[in-house]
């Protein structure tokens, strides 16, 4: 396989993944591919709903919106994109997206070099097609072998994310405002899920706060978006007045940024998983039909990935037509999980 010199390459095209997690475990390889084409402009093409989590970072110099409601929508859309990147004369596609649509965008753009996993029936559409990595390898690990495969030196293989210092100060002014004074641990939740049958139970997230609380001057956040309303409703319920800061309402980045004052972070497999781990946030994660094996958060701090790691493990998610639901209409992976071992998770943490 040849591989372009890096010292002949104006224009690199990054095709990001559609899921805030994913984005974030593909941070180490996008750093590796900045430092090798050090001297190309890099640009990240993503969907809107996941550009927030890429803004500010310097490991990219122009992100292209993929705007598939609207602009793109549609096959006249997804032609008109083919347009748009064939007009910026991209020498080199590098597509952590796995899907055939990000070859065939690739394909669309005429860009020369095409490389990424062999899946989805897209071989032809790539110029460098790679076999597909072991289905327990790490995304992390495999994001950083298309890297590797195009020749980029791999020096930091954690993931991380840029904070700015704008969104940091809005964060220490709503910490300030909610009364969290510094002096008590202030522990992050994130109850919510992309698909409900992932999240734990929120009575039980509910009842890990109140036992973190007890006898302590414990601050909680929690973290999700606006969908996660009655989801919040549930665990501040059970909690002091006082001691509870909201993000439903907030930009991703100023979450984050709230997110890196916190010592905890309790949560279900996630995206804020991720985050908060590459924040180097001390975390608890939750896995229910996800494996830790593919995608346990990595971070400078430390993990405790919780999960009962069935022979199904991961399954394909296609609730419940390939197992059945426990009683309470969670699956059993997830349902096992016990208020007690979180809470022993939780304090070995915050104490270390």
């Amino acid at each position: 396989m040849i591989l372009p010199d890096p010292a002949r390459v104006g224009h690199v095209l990054i095709r990001a993944n559609n899921w805030i997690g994913d984005v974030v475990m593909i941070g180490p390889a996008v750093r590796a591919v900045r430092r090798h084409f050090h001297q190309a402009r890099v640009a990240i093409l993503a969907k809107e709903w996941v550009l927030e989590a890429l803004r500010g970072s310097p490991d990219y110099d122009e992100l292209i919106p993929f705007d598939d409601g609207g602009r793109h929508r549609g096959l006249r859309g997804r032609f008109r994109l083919g347009a748009e990147l064939r007009q910026r004369r991209f020498e080199v596609a590098i597509l952590f997206q796995k899907a055939f649509e990000a070859a065939a965008l690739a394909f669309l753009g005429r860009v020369p070099v095409r490389i990424g996993y062999a899946t989805d029936a897209r071989r032809a559409l790539l110029t460098h097609p790679l076999p597909p990595p072991p289905p327990d390898r790490h995304h992390v690990d495999a994001f950083l072998g298309i890297a590797r495969a195009l020749g980029c030196p791999v020096t930091d293989p954690v993931p991380s994310f840029h904070l700015e210092p704008e969104w940091e100060s809005k964060a220490g002014a709503l910490i300030r405002a909610a009364g969290f004074d510094g002096a008590a641990p202030i522990i992050a939740l994130h109850p919510g899920a992309s698909k409900v049958p992932r999240a734990w139970h929120p009575d039980r997230f509910a009842a890990v706060a109140a036992r973190l609380a007890a006898g302590a001057a414990t601050r909680f956040v929690l973290i999700g978006g606006a969908a996660d309303r009655d989801l919040f409703d549930a665990v501040a319920g059970t909690l002091p007045p006082g001691r509870v800061l909201r993000t439903g309402e907030l930009p991703l980045t100023v979450s984050a940024a709230i997110l890196s004052r916190c010592h905890l972070f309790i949560g279900n497999d996630s995206g804020p998983m991720q985050l908060a781990a590459a924040l180097g946030v001390p975390t608890v994660a939750l896995f229910g039909p996800g494996s830790p094996r593919r995608t346990a958060p990595r971070g400078r701090g430390p993990v405790i990935a919780l999960s009962r790691d069935y022979p199904c493990s991961p399954c394909r998610q296609d609730f419940f037509n390939e197992c059945p639901p426990a009683p309470s209409g969670k699956p059993f992976c997830l349902e096992e999980i016990r208020v007690d071992e979180v809470v022993e998770a939780a304090r070995t943490l915050i104490s270390t």
